[in-house]
């Protein structure tokens, strides 16, 4: 079974027009396959609105029930995703291999297409991967080095880093304690429900919706992302409205 997703999505594929080859890898989160792998997304209010649930995901006329008790469109991307997580959390070291394969296989590809290999692991999960270790010790950023990482995180406390994994924090103001952690040695990333703001809590927005390539951002800044799918409606403070953003101490 493969786990990356090559330029899979019409975001990433943007990241073409700038050399770069994308791989993604899609997971089950909060709990769909029996484990929470997004540990922030309930206090962050992200579960209606989680990618994982949208898109083609959401292409299907029937139904099932995941072991969180909550049925999800029954469609062979979701059990796909459902399948790999039961095999990072059942048997480690296959799924580790396997990625190593799958990565080693995206370089080969950018080598010939001659372009440059960047790799998500998180997709749709929120995994400390820096922790995540091979028998040998060594992690999948010690494994390929010259690959650059790069994920989106509502962990905020997430440091020290390997020079290769370039992380961007998810915003929401749907609880006040989650709003209040947003860390200063982080990028930001915010959904709005409209129109970009030029700043937001006095950072300088940016449009995330051109391309995917966050480790390309500059720091201090906020990627503004516009609602989309089912996030229109959401009333959870995920999706924030740029008008109400006064309504939170900077």
């Amino acid at each position: 079974m493969k786990l990356l997703s090559v330029n899979a999505d019409a975001k990433t594929k943007k990241g073409t027009k700038a050399g770069y080859l994308t791989g993604i890898m899609y997971l089950a989160p909060y709990d769909v396959a029996g484990v929470n792998l997004c540990p922030m997304s309930e206090l962050a209010k992200c579960r209606e609105t989680c990618l994982f649930v949208q898109g083609r995901a959401r292409i299907a006329k029937d139904t099932f029930e995941a072991p969180n008790g909550l049925r999800y469109k029954d469609s062979n991307i979701i059990r796909a995703r459902i399948r790999k997580t039961e095999w990072f959390v059942n048997d480690r070291e296959a799924f580790l291999a396997q990625l190593v394969k799958d990565i080693s296989a995206l370089v080969r590809k950018a080598k010939r297409e001659n372009m440059i290999p960047v790799v998500r692991l998180n997709g749709t999960s929120d995994i400390r991967w820096e922790n995540v270790r091979f028998e040998t010790g060594k992690t999948i950023f010690d494994i390929f080095p010259d690959v650059q990482f790069y994920d989106y995180t509502k962990i905020p406390n997430r440091r020290n880093l390997p020079s290769n994994y370039h992380l961007t924090w998810s915003y929401s103001e749907s609880d006040s304690k989650y709003a209040d952690m947003r860390p200063s040695h982080m990028n930001w990333t915010v959904v709005f429900r409209d129109e970009l703001p030029d700043e937001f809590l006095g950072r300088k927005v940016i449009d995330g919706d051109e391309t995917d390539l966050r480790f390309l951002d500059d720091d201090g800044i906020v990627v503004g992302l516009k609602a989309k799918g089912t996030a229109k409606q959401d009333e959870s403070g995920f999706v924030v409205d740029p008008d109400l953003q006064l309504r939170i101490a900077a």
